[in-house]
């Protein structure tokens, strides 16, 4: 900055990052790197047959599960390998 010279700075916000990874998207690029066959099959399982459900105050409502569209489970060890690719 002394000698006048630009600086410059790049601020990503990877906060709900994991939340936005689309399963199609990612089970596609499973298959280009070459996991196919049984082991995507069991990706495709372990990403679509994922449901959440939302508790306030600790009031957990009855059968409101929703299935999970985007993303993946965070806190888990395949998370952040999935997030990456």
């Amino acid at each position: 900055m002394e000698r006048r010279n630009f600086v410059g700075g790049l601020f990503c916000d990877l906060q709900k990052a994991f939340d936005c990874v689309n399963h199609e998207t990612l089970l596609e690029k499973l298959k280009l790197y070459g996991i196919s066959g049984t082991a995507n099959k069991l990706m495709e399982s372990y990403l679509e047959n994922t449901y959440h459900r939302v508790s306030i105050n600790n009031i957990k409502p009855h059968k409101l599960y929703s299935n999970v569209k985007h993303g993946v489970l965070q806190g888990l060890v395949l998370g952040p390998l999935l997030f990456l690719i």
